[in-house]
This record gives C-alpha cells, structure tokens and sequence, in this order.
C-alpha cells in the first residue's frame, strides 16, 4: 500500500471520516492516484492543500473523501454519485496559483506521467477557485477529459 509523501492522510478525507477509520483511511484510494498526488505536488513545485481541518484550517473539509453524513453530501435532494463519494476525486487549491496547478496537471497528462487521473473539471466551472481531479473511467489515456459540474 503507497502512502503519499505530500500528504497525511487526514488531509484526503473529511473529519467525520478520520475520526472513524483513522489511518485505515489510506486503503480507501488506488495506489495509482496517490502516486498521482505527490507526482502533481512534485512538478508544481508549491504547496498544495487539499482538506485543511487537520491543521486548525476551516476552509476546507470536504476536498477529498466525503460520506453520506458530510454536509455536502447529506443536504442532496437527488440523487449524488460523485467521485468524491468513491474516494476517486480532490479539489486541490495551490498555495501559488490554481491556473498554474491547472496548467500542470495538463502537462503532465498529456506526458504520460499521471496514470489515474483521467478527468479534470473545467476553469469556468471552478472559476479557478480550485482544481478538481478524479479517476473516473473515459475514453482517453493520455488525455484529460475535462467537465463541467
């Protein structure tokens, strides 16, 4: 099982699910997309945040992992699949730029260097608020498709 170098993994899910499972946490992801985290991390060469509650943030708690008693996901009238939902999605916010992030995973996408990611949620979704990655399955390997939420 690979454990992230940039990342506890409190930061990859909401409080309620830590205080749960705790480290068990981290057999929630594939290898392939935490591998993709510190790969992503690495070349953008600037802190990334991911969920924040782990050191006294209040910004972010619902960036990762998130369950059916999450605020997010318990106030949904209709029916919610999210990525986040199946531990196969992160909204990262950049310490630098969202733009750049952006940019960055492109790159490295189209460079054969992330091998779970396969989506990213458009800039005029997020309005470059933040990055949302996922590995839901598309037609494409060596190319993002990117969404609207």
């Amino acid at each position: 099982m690979y454990k992230c170098k940039h990342f506890k993994v409190q930061e990859l899910v909401s409080p309620q699910v830590y205080q749960k499972y705790g480290e068990f946490c981290w057999k929630f992801f594939s290898d392939l997309l935490k591998i993709d985290l510190d790969t992503i991390r690495n070349y953008h060469g600037y802190g990334i945040t991911i969920n924040d509650w782990v050191f006294g943030g209040k910004n972010y708690t619902q960036c990762g992992l998130r369950s059916n008693l999450d605020p997010i996901v318990a106030s949904k009238k209709t029916l919610y699949c999210s990525a986040h939902c199946m531990a196969k999605a992160f909204d990262l916010h950049s310490a630098y730029s969202n733009y750049k992030l952006y940019k960055d995973i492109e790159y490295l996408k189209v460079h054969g260097l992330l091998r779970a990611v396969r989506r990213i949620e458009s800039r005029q979704s997020t309005k470059d608020g933040w990055v949302h990655i996922d590995e839901f399955d598309t037609e494409f390997i060596n190319k993002l498709e990117v969404f609207t939420a």
